[in-house]
This record gives C-alpha cells, structure tokens and sequence, in this order.
C-alpha cells in the first residue's frame, strides 16, 4: 500500500470546528502545464480553535469576490458543504497536510471582534 492516508475517514465538520475566525481572503487560480491561467475561485485564511488555533486554508470555487464585506478585519464564519483530505507533502520530509474545500462561506453573526483601540 503506497498511500494509507486515501484510506483515513476524517468528519471534517469536527477536525476544522465551528468556531473560525477569517483573517485573510485571496484568488486562488488554475495551473495547466506549470502555468498560471485564469481566476478559479477564493482562499479563505482562518483560525481554527478545535485546531489550537492553526491557521487552515479552505478555497470555495466559482466565486471572485467575498459574499459580504470583508476589510481585513477578523470576523467569525462558517462554511457549507466542508470537505478535505489528507496528504503528504514529500517537499517536506512527508509532512501531512490539509486540504480543504467548502461550497459557501457566510458571518457566523453580525458583530465584529475589537482589536486594539477600536472603538
């Protein structure tokens, strides 16, 4: 067996959590032969608590823009139709990493988390 990890049942829902902070958005973009073509959809930066608070990337295809406004400020969400898998990154020493995927990203409610001095 060349791959035990295609093997492993993860319940993605619990593994990533319900309780995520968004820090960061950014395009992700299809790859044909090593180059960059057009805009497939967004990257979505969050901190995971059920994680201890490692950073999870989760990409949502078809999309080009955040479904709500979002000024880099981190905000509480919450994805639909969450997936992943486990792979092995053998660039580096076969760390096992993540791969997530969602259908939607939407606030988890309306307020806003002060940092610093915001008033």
């Amino acid at each position: 067996m060349n791959n035990l990890l295609k093997y492993v049942k993860v319940d993605w829902e619990k593994t990533v959590g319900s309780r995520l902070l968004l820090l960061e958005v950014k395009p992700y973009y299809a790859y044909k032969e090593g180059i960059k073509q057009k805009q497939e959809g967004l990257t979505f930066s969050v901190l995971s608590e059920c994680m201890n608070y490692e950073k999870a990337e989760i990409k949502i295809a078809g999309i080009l823009k955040p479904p709500f406004e979002f000024d880099d400020t981190p905000l509480p969400v919450e994805f639909e139709g969450l997936e992943g898998k486990l792979w092995q990154d053998w660039s580096n020493k076969g760390t096992v990493k993540l791969s997530l995927t969602a259908e939607n990203i939407r606030l988890k409610d309306s307020k806003r988390i002060k940092i610093g001095d915001e008033k």
